[in-house]
């Protein structure tokens, strides 16, 4: 995604358009490759890039903790 080379704030809907590519390209893996991504950033000392990756971290990582729930749902 050529997305990880974020360097700059962005705004809520930025964001979630980010996090909407990023559950269709990955699937379930997104909350895997954002965090890659957001490990980079950190490493390399851009705060803001990493701030942004876990933000979607969070974001595509509790679309399928929602979904789990809802399939774990007895009744």
């Amino acid at each position: 995604m050529k997305n990880n080379k974020l360097s700059k704030e962005l705004s809520n809907v930025e964001v979630y358009e980010l996090a909407s590519k990023l559950l269709r390209k990955y699937g379930q893996d997104a909350p895997v490759f954002a965090s890659l991504q957001a490990g980079e950033k950190l490493r390399n000392g851009d705060m803001i890039g990493y701030r942004i990756w876990k933000r979607l971290v969070m974001l595509v990582d509790g679309v399928f903790e929602k979904t789990n729930l809802e399939q774990n749902c007895l009744h």
